[in-house]
């Protein structure tokens, strides 16, 4: 990496420039600082990640001694990482009995030799393995490992450097994205040509890059902590990870701040080895640099709105059941009608288009605004399915004789040959198993299609969905696929402000005819219903990668859902009026669905146009990325999804 005659912090970079500069920013305090360790870019172009990498892995290799041309090794973490490629490491060595194997410390549990680098092309979709050790190590200052006979003790300075779209910065867990501490939204990142793609690295940093250079002492003043909880005071959610990352930054910022002697430094800057001071200015520069402060984003808070002054009835936070609306009521739509009871009435208002401008451009934490994401669960790895014949993957049905070594039955193998046991070796000697005692499974076809239906209890009213769902599950039965369904406002359910779901092998599941003739009851929690159906969804295309080649998505409702997603999650009702809380919610969680499947995943909304709010399922359909079939298709139903109509 070429290093120029002079360059100067306070040089304001034009653009395109200044996305390269402040990309080599965080790159360079990531090597320097082992506290920022994760390095997260939000919408980079995927063809421009290499050359990031490569520039990162030269800059961690300066920071460790290396000599030029050797940068630090690399690890690529995808959605196939397992345990096995993450901790242990097969080793090869001569003994006095011939060649033998044993196992060492894999690439994440570091040996000695300086720091290395972890990529992640998609953390959205990276392997729960990957997202555990990436959990584990990130501001860690110890890790151990017991693996295979291994026991091994040592302290994270892996860096990482993963890549997230900022849609789907909802689908990760709040832990991990907590993790890394220098987030940079990248979406027009434009490498230059030549050997100096994110531009020439200044003197002073490179001397501050060397092992051996002097490390002054940094106090952090009264001032710049109170900078740091000013700002982050902004942000809603949050927690005390964010505030440490903002000073971290600040401090690495006044390290770099005019180090060196010769050129590059600033005039006024002071001796490498003299103590020096994080100022208010070094915190606004951090914010400046990830984003965190920009003419979007004000200094000031927004006033709120005041509170109504009339007083609340006692069960206001509790969902009431929707009275039937009465006829010739489509021109109250326009206005806006409640989705509560008429005691806590609230105009609805327009309808947020999905993936509209924000007012707040690139910001460092996408998932405070990017709506509602997966419930809170635990980094368990899923059951594990290997990628054989699809015959080979489903449920045992019976044992026929093998006609190869693959997928044996090992019990009936061992009866078949105990009966010749006597006549092969005697009675006590060993059990001989011959080709013809081979038994192997046999296995039912594993679904490779898949219906998923969101029953809205609560929209039916008078109406008879049967003619509208009919197709579907017609489909579903053909094509032998799973079925998945999701009910909402069902009547006599425990808790009334959560959906719940089932499977079925196929539609001759009782337990289907059962749910499309459940009686509605009062809450609809349609937010929760979608976030089911979604992590089905997800469950699905992750572990039938090999198998699954299509999903279904068909949704009955009217769109009025009067729950939250975070009461539902909660269990516990909020005190006042929720507003269109759960409409908002349930567009958002349909915008999340959109990007799951991309080709493999269809999506309708089955529409029972009863007035008011008939513009709803419109919304919703538009977010899920699908159409809208309404009681005037009953008529001409199609035989199969691929005919739906499609109305807006």
């Amino acid at each position: 990496m070429r290093i120029p005659a002079r360059t100067t912090w306070d040089e304001e970079p034009e653009e395109p420039d200044g996305a390269l500069r402040r990309l080599l920013t965080v790159l360079v305090s990531a090597a320097l600082e082992p506290s920022l360790a994760g390095v997260l870019l939000f919408d980079l172009p995927p063809e421009h990640l290499p050359v990031v990498a490569r520039e990162f892995a030269q800059l961690l290799g300066r920071s460790c001694g290396r000599p030029p041309g050797r940068p630090a090794p690399r690890t690529v973490l995808d959605s196939a990482t397992v345990d096995e490629d993450l901790w242990i490491r097969p080793r090869v060595h001569r003994g006095p009995e011939g060649i033998g194997f044993t196992f060492g410390p894999g690439p994440l549990a570091e040996p000695d030799d300086g720091p290395r680098l972890v990529v992640v092309p998609d953390l959205a979709r990276l392997s729960v393995p990957g997202l555990r050790a990436a959990v584990q190590l990130l501001g860690s200052d110890t890790a151990a490992l017991e693996h295979s006979g291994i026991r091994h003790h040592w302290r994270p300075r892996a860096r990482w450097l993963a890549c997230c779209r900022s849609e789907d910065a909802a689908l990760l867990s709040p832990h991990l994205l907590d993790r890394f501490a220098l987030r940079l939204a990248a979406p027009d990142l434009r490498p230059r040509p030549g050997p100096d793609p994110l531009g020439p690295l200044p003197a002073g940093w490179a001397t501050a890059l060397a092992p051996d250079s002097p490390r002054p002492r940094l106090a952090l003043t009264d001032e710049a902590v109170s900078a740091v909880l000013d700002l982050l005071d902004e942000q809603e959610g949050g927690g005390s990870r964010r505030a440490l990352a903002l000073a971290r930054i600040a401090r690495t910022l006044s390290r770099l701040d005019g180090q060196g002697e010769g050129e590059g430094a600033r005039p006024d800057a002071p001796r490498p080895d003299a103590p020096r001071h994080v100022t208010p200015a070094h915190v606004d520069r951090a914010a400046r640099l990830i984003r965190l402060r920009t003419p979007h984003r004000p200094e000031a808070r927004p006033e709120r709105a005041p509170d109504r002054e009339r007083p609340e009835p006692p069960d206001a936070g509790r969902p009431r059941p929707r009275p039937e609306p009465p006829r010739g009521a489509e021109q109250e739509a326009e206005a806006g009608v409640p989705v509560h009871g008429p005691e806590s009435a609230l105009p609805l208002g327009p309808v947020a288009a999905p993936g509209g401008p924000s007012p707040a451009a690139n910001p460092p934490y996408p998932e405070d605004v990017a709506g509602p994401g997966r419930g809170e669960a635990t980094l368990r790895v899923p059951a594990r399915r290997d990628a054989g014949a699809r015959a080979s993957r489903g449920p045992v049905i019976g044992v026929r004789r093998a006609r190869d070594l693959w997928d044996l039955a090992p019990v009936r193998t061992a009866m078949e040959a105990a009966k010749y046991r006597a006549v092969r070796g005697g009675a006590g000697g060993p059990l001989v198993i011959a080709p013809p005692d081979l038994r192997g499974y046999v296995r039912a076809p594993e679904p490779i299609r898949m219906l998923t239906v969101v029953l809205d209890h609560t929209c039916r009213g008078g109406w008879d969905w049967y003619p509208a769902l009919e197709p579907f599950l017609r489909w579903a039965y053909v094509t032998r696929a799973s079925v998945h369904v999701v009910e909402v406002g069902g009547g006599g359910e425990p808790d009334e402000l959560r959906a719940r779901a089932f499977t079925a092998r196929s539609t001759r599941d009782p337990r289907i005819a059962a749910a499309l003739a459940r009686r509605p009851g009062r809450a609809t929690p349609l937010a929760h219903g979608l976030d089911l159906a979604g992590q089905a969804l997800r469950r699905a295309f992750r572990h039938h990668s090999a198998g699954l080649v299509e999903a279904l998505l068909v949704v009955a409702t009217d769109g009025r859902g009067n729950v939250p997603l975070a009461v539902s999650r909660s269990g516990r009702p909020v005190h006042g009026p929720v507003r269109r809380t759960g409409v908002d919610d349930a567009v958002a969680v349909a915008a999340h669905i959109r990007a799951l499947g991309r080709s493999r995943l269809r999506s309708v909304v089955v529409d029972p146009g009863r007035p008011p709010c008939t513009r709803l399922p419109a919304a919703l359909a538009e977010a899920l990325g699908g159409g809208v079939v309404g009681r005037a298709d009953e008529a001409d139903a199609p035989g199969a999804p691929d005919r739906q109509a499609h109305h807006g």
